[in-house]
């Protein structure tokens, strides 16, 4: 297993590349919708949209993490809830790029999330309790 510093890097490019995915991907949908709303044809409206590509791209990058992580020895049980944190990302971002309505349920659950992530991570990796 690579050292905790280079984890803890490519869970944090991990984590952001989904998280920044996901709102290119709601933008370029939005403005695909436009587009296509004018009688553009698909293929034309999907090129016109730049958005969609560069969110898929950054889930690839994602995903290359997430087998980088995996061939390090980390257990799915670590890597995949430690990912939850991309719900707290995607609250704040969307909330600041989109302008999207956050209500406090919402915060909620998300500090539940953030909870779950602290003590997942506290139990150990490879299993190898701390």
């Amino acid at each position: 297993m690579k050292n905790l510093t280079a984890a803890v890097c490519v869970f944090a490019i991990s984590i952001a590349s989904l998280s920044i995915g996901n709102i290119l991907l709601k933008l370029g949908m939005t403005r695909y919708d436009t587009l296509a709303a004018t009688g553009m044809p698909v293929a034309r409206a999907l090129w016109n949209t730049p958005q969609i590509t560069a969110g898929v791209l950054l889930m690839f990058v994602q995903f290359g993490c997430t087998m980088t992580l995996f061939k390090w020895g980390w257990d799915v049980s670590v890597v995949l809830p430690v990912m939850g944190l991309c719900y707290a990302a995607m609250a704040i971002m969307g909330k600041w790029m989109l302008d999207e309505p956050v209500n406090a349920t919402r915060w909620f659950g998300i500090i539940l999330i953030m909870a779950g992530v602290f003590f997942v991570a506290r139990s150990g990796v490879a299993g190898k309790p701390n």
